[in-house]
């Protein structure tokens, strides 16, 4: 489980003005449950599941990826595929663009069902820095579904991104 910070686009984020008109969306905290099972006892080889939702809507992450190395503690890198499935109101949210921001912006009235949005790449890498704390670094790279690659206010038809964190094991 966890709780990230979504923090949110305003219409001065785009420098080209491809924005413009259509207000700032609000940061949000979302709610991430993820589930993993192994098809084998080292955990080499696995199926994952992550449900996020908030107030804006529902994201469904499916994955199947690869575990590198000889640690069985969790640590390592690995090396997943996944699916990415929003409902409608997650997939508008950064995307879309309702009637109230067409008539704002000039920009063609964009509304996306919910269903693919994207296949992509993750990379994560874990390093136990003590008995109960953990680092990781993570780098993503998704392709986006021609329904989002479609939408006037996209700027690209991938989305890459690098993170890191701590966990806490309990």
């Amino acid at each position: 489980m966890a709780f990230p910070f979504e923090e949110g686009r305003e219409e001065s984020d785009s420098e080209d003005g491809r924005l413009d008109g259509l207000g700032d969306v609000d940061a949000s905290t979302e709610l991430v449950l993820q589930a993993r099972r192994a098809f084998d006892s080292d955990w080499r080889y696995w199926l994952d599941g992550r449900l996020i939702t908030s107030d804006d809507g529902n994201l469904v992450i499916f994955g199947a990826g690869r575990r590198f190395g000889d640690q069985t503690d969790g640590t390592g890198s690995e090396l997943g595929l996944v699916l990415v499935y929003p409902d409608s109101d997650y997939a508008n949210r950064d995307i879309g663009i309702d009637s109230k921001q067409a008539a704002n912006s000039g920009l063609d009235e964009t509304d996306l069902d919910g269903g693919f949005r994207s296949i992509g790449l993750n990379y994560t890498f874990r390093y136990f820095v003590s008995e109960k704390w953990q680092v990781f670094g993570e780098a993503l790279y998704e392709r986006f579904s021609s329904d989002v690659r479609d939408s006037p206010i996209a700027r690209s038809d991938y989305e890459a991104e690098v993170g890191v964190g701590a966990i806490y094991v309990f």
